[in-house]
């Protein structure tokens, strides 16, 4: 049986890549190469979700410009149903990211039109059937956090379920933990990272960060970098995976592919073990190479 379809709602960004081979040094010049690619938390996550053979729709604004026809083009390339609204006052957001020599990423970010994103871009008669996931940039504040509590609602009333990724820290502390357990409480999955899990429960280590999450989700995976990731659910399974990746080339989006493994084995109704693997092989795949989508 074919999987449901999954429903993204994120930013869509136009990402900027310089990728170091030693260790950089701020204040003066550092020559390495820089690329263009497509990126976006959300974005990256549809795009790993169709690379898994998953039916994915992702919503989000870019701005009249070329750099917002280039995404469409990318997401089209990626096997993603885009729905995108044009933005005619805002251009496209768009993110330099430094990555040093050991693969780890600085994120420089202008969000651009994806701020806009605003009720009226959802389509209704995606919202029937299937999965939502939702980025938690959606949630920053403004019109886009609107979206993103309409969108759960109408996902909840018609009876899909719902994944959702904090995906950063200091927007969390922005918004306020509190704020933002009671805006997703009860969602069907939690993806946080370590760091997000610290600041949603005020704790550090990992079981009791997942103790206070399950009081509040059925089920929590918790992405612990290069440890590895650990799953938990309120029937009282646990399960831990190491990281399978040997170096990692570049971290970016890593999270993202972790989650849209993990939710395209789930969707095929595989057990936490199953879930689990393609999880930690998808996440492989995305630090084994420059860039945070797989190869079109």
């Amino acid at each position: 049986m074919r999987a449901p379809r999954v429903l993204v709602v994120g930013d869509l960004l136009y990402d900027l890549l310089a990728k170091a081979e030693g260790e950089i040094v701020f204040g003066t010049d550092t020559f390495v190469p820089i690329r263009v690619a497509a990126g976006g938390s959300g974005a990256n996550a549809a795009a790993w979700l169709a690379s898994s053979g998953v039916e994915t729709h992702f919503v989000g604004r870019v701005g009249d410009d070329v750099f917002g026809a280039f995404l469409e083009g990318e997401m089209e390339r990626a096997g993603v149903a885009s729905h995108l609204a044009r933005d005619a006052s805002l251009a496209t957001g768009k993110v330099f990211v430094l990555v040093d020599g050991a693969g780890e990423r600085t994120m420089i970010t202008d969000r651009g039109a994806s701020e806009a994103l605003n009720p009226n871009d959802l389509p209704r008669t995606l919202f029937t059937e299937g999965h939502l996931h939702l980025s938690g940039y959606t949630l920053s504040g403004g019109s886009r956090r609107r979206t993103a509590l309409e969108a759960l609602r109408l996902a909840r009333e018609a009876g899909m379920t719902v994944s959702v990724d904090p995906s950063s820290a200091p927007l969390l502390r922005s918004v306020g933990p509190e704020r933002f357990l009671d805006w997703t409480r009860g969602a069907d999955l939690l993806f946080p990272n370590l760091t997000e899990g610290e600041t949603l429960t005020g704790e550090q280590d990992p079981d009791l960060i997942l103790k206070k999450l399950l009081s509040l989700y059925p089920a929590v995976v918790l992405k612990l970098g290069p440890e590895g990731a650990v799953y938990a659910d309120g029937t009282g399974a646990s399960l831990r995976v190491p990281a399978t990746a040997d170096r990692a080339e570049d971290t970016t989006g890593a999270g993202d592919a972790f989650s849209a493994g993990f939710l395209a084995a789930w969707l095929d109704k595989e057990q936490p073990a199953g879930t689990m693997r393609r999880g930690a092989e998808t996440a492989a795949r995305a630090v084994g190479r420059v860039g945070a989508r797989p190869e079109a």
